[in-house]
């Protein structure tokens, strides 16, 4: 059997990356992946940046990581939403601003997508859906959208972020993931959320979610100059 974690959207909360990954310790796992998305709307890019690197965690790069590298002409409107809000906008900036070059040159480093094989499974992940790297993958979808979109990968089990709000749907022979978000959840729970995935000749998968000293990061947010209202939509767990 193998056991591995799969872990998104950590958007720069330090203090929830390090609870999570105590976590998942304490489950006697010691195999991560990541789904991208490690900077923005919280105030510690550069420290998130350095844990993942530090640890090896494999893993992908995601719309607000490919924003912050410039690379686009128009980033906010090609990678993040085109209904971007004020407050957004401005904590974007801050992070532009903030973003070092040694965390800019690892997240041009991260792939889009992967496959991960185990025990005869395979695993596509990818940030947004394999369609393209900042499609929402929703909760509410009905099923003929989610069949549409699976018939698209040959894997059996496919892999997405983005939305921030954990989702485990099967189809016959083939599953959906999405683990949630671990700095930012936005479905009313604030509590980082992060799968545990286990495989032989079935899958099994769950979903933790995991208490972290999130006044930390409000502090944070106070102190390094971002919008209050961050603050407040993290401790609710909403955007």
């Amino acid at each position: 059997m193998s056991r591995f974690a799969i872990i998104s959207d950590i958007h720069g909360n330090l203090p929830a990356l390090e609870a999570v990954l105590a976590d998942i310790e304490r489950q006697g796992v010691n195999e991560i992946y990541h789904l991208g998305d490690l900077v923005g709307y919280n105030p510690f890019p550069n420290e998130t940046v350095a844990l993942i690197a530090s640890r090896g965690i494999p893993g992908l790069r995601g719309n607000y990581d490919q924003a912050v590298l410039g690379q686009v002409a128009d980033p906010v409107g090609e990678f993040l939403n085109a209904r971007i809000t004020p407050m957004g906008l401005e904590i974007y900036h801050w992070t532009l601003q903030k973003v070092n070059d040694q965390t800019r040159k690892f997240l041009a480093s991260l792939p889009q997508q992967m496959t991960v094989a185990k025990e005869g499974w395979r695993f596509r992940l990818t940030h947004g859906s394999p369609r393209h790297i900042k499609d929402y993958v929703r909760p509410s979808w009905p099923d003929e959208m989610f069949l549409e979109l699976l018939a698209e990968v040959s894997e059996e089990v496919l892999c997405t972020g983005h939305t921030h709000i954990p989702l485990i749907r099967q189809f016959d022979r083939q599953w959906l993931l999405n683990p949630g978000s671990v700095g930012f959840p936005k479905d009313g729970n604030p509590l980082a959320s992060y799968a545990l995935v286990a495989v032989d000749q079935e899958l099994t998968i769950e979903i933790r979610r995991v208490e972290y000293d999130i006044e930390r990061t409000v502090r944070a947010i106070g102190e390094r100059g971002l919008p209050p209202k961050a603050a407040a939509d993290l401790r609710a767990g909403r955007r």
